[in-house]
């Protein structure tokens, strides 16, 4: 047989076995396989969100920084990320106690850091960023992976001076907001001009990064009347002053650049593992589905297969047009689920943000479409043996 002649049987039988399914899903066996669909678009529904959580986890926006050299957090009774500020105990009185840290001979720059995420406008657009107040100071050159250039020194607001409406977005921010360098945006109602616009190290994993004076974000979110802080960042000359910092606050811990780049390392392991779980288990959980649904819908046609087995449809035809149907409906319930997992996403968010934290905490991008499908197109390639065997007992037709 030539290569033409194979070409041309195999393209009939992928356009029979395509109209094929779509004649069964619309008219005569449409609950199964509607039923066989949504049970791979639910488990695909699930891997997208879990990997959204996860890739969230990976890219939880951070204060770490190569030139920080001990950070102070509140002191709690659970497990915290060092790397996330918002939603934890805070600090009070922050300015004074900042006041006190800088006054040490060997420390060269210090900072409390407050971050919560809020909306903010330019124009038409629309969109949440995490906005990063500090104090900014000489030597303290970028806060969150994003340069601290063009905030002005000293937090001048909370001394009795004007408010400065200074803010710098990162690149992210900026291109989300399409608001480059001089346009004024709003944020939570309030006015700021752009002063500058990094690029930074990308260690907040491109969340969109909004760095104000620490006052201005107070005033914007209340912390104002306690004047507080998630934590600090601290940069020094000596490990002596570890001892004085850990005096600071009664209730805090104080953690070295080492111990942070540890639970960095362990922040991302840990959203691999769940990556991989929820890749693993949707595999299993994906494949038993189409093994039980499809095996029983072959069975129950094998009427039909014997009766093409006796018109002389070979059993090699009849297990091609087995495999292209699960294919088909393993990728169609690949991109329903897909689509659907974004919209679960975008329902986590929402609640999480309504109840639990003030920042999103999974990640939604188009590429999770791609990755369902690709995932469901896999569990149709494994559930594919079992599925060929199962046809060509049921069936006991033409063997070639």
């Amino acid at each position: 047989m030539s290569l033409r002649t194979r070409l041309t049987r195999w393209s009939g039988l992928v356009t029979v076995s395509v109209r094929r399914t779509l004649s069964r899903a619309t008219d005569t066996d449409q609950q199964r396989i509607q039923f066989t669909v949504l049970g791979v678009a639910v488990t695909i529904a699930l891997l997208v969100v879990v990997t959204g959580i996860g890739v969230g986890l990976a890219t939880s926006t951070t204060v770490y920084d190569d030139d920080v050299d001990y950070w102070i957090v509140p002191e709690t009774d659970g497990d915290r990320s060092l790397l996330v500020a918002t939603d934890q105990p805070q600090f009070g009185s922050v300015h004074e106690a900042n006041d006190r840290i800088r006054d040490h001979d060997d420390v060269t720059f210090a900072s409390p850091v407050l971050a919560e995420v809020l909306r903010a406008e330019h124009g038409d657009t629309s969109e949440f960023v995490l906005v990063v107040g500090v104090i900014n100071s000489e030597g303290l050159d970028q806060v969150a992976g994003i340069s601290t250039t063009g905030l002005s020194a000293d937090d001048p607001y909370y001394d009795g001076g004007e408010r400065t409406g200074e803010v710098v977005l990162s690149q992210s921010g900026a291109e989300l907001l399409e608001s480059p360098r001089g346009e004024r945006i709003t944020i939570a109602n309030e006015e700021f001009t752009v002063e500058h616009t990094d690029a930074g190290n990308m260690g907040a994993g491109g969340v969109p990064i909004a760095l104000v004076q620490l006052s201005e974000l107070q005033e914007l979110t209340g912390a104002d009347e306690y004047d507080q802080a998630d934590q600090f960042v601290v940069g020094t000359t000596t490990p002596e002053v570890q001892s004085d910092l850990e005096g600071l606050y009664p209730e805090s811990n104080v953690h070295t650049r080492g111990e942070m780049t540890a639970a960095e390392i362990a922040d991302s392991d840990i959203s691999l593992a769940l990556a991989l779980a929820a890749f693993v288990v949707s595999l299993v959980i994906g494949t038993l589905f189409v093994l039980t649904t499809a095996g029983l819908e072959i069975v129950a046609d094998r009427t039909q297969l014997a009766t093409m087995s006796a018109i002389g449809v070979t059993t090699r035809s009849q297990l091609v047009l087995t495999g292209v149907q699960t294919m088909i409906l393993t990728g169609l319930g690949g991109l329903v689920g897909s689509i659907g997992g974004l919209g679960l996403i975008w329902l986590t968010n929402t609640v999480a943000m309504e109840t639990l934290t003030t920042e999103p905490i999974a990640v939604s991008h188009p590429l999770f479409v791609a990755y369902g499908v690709l995932v469901a197109l896999v569990i149709g390639v494994v559930s594919l043996p079992y599925l060929l065997v199962l046809t060509r007992r049921v069936t006991g037709g033409v063997p070639s």
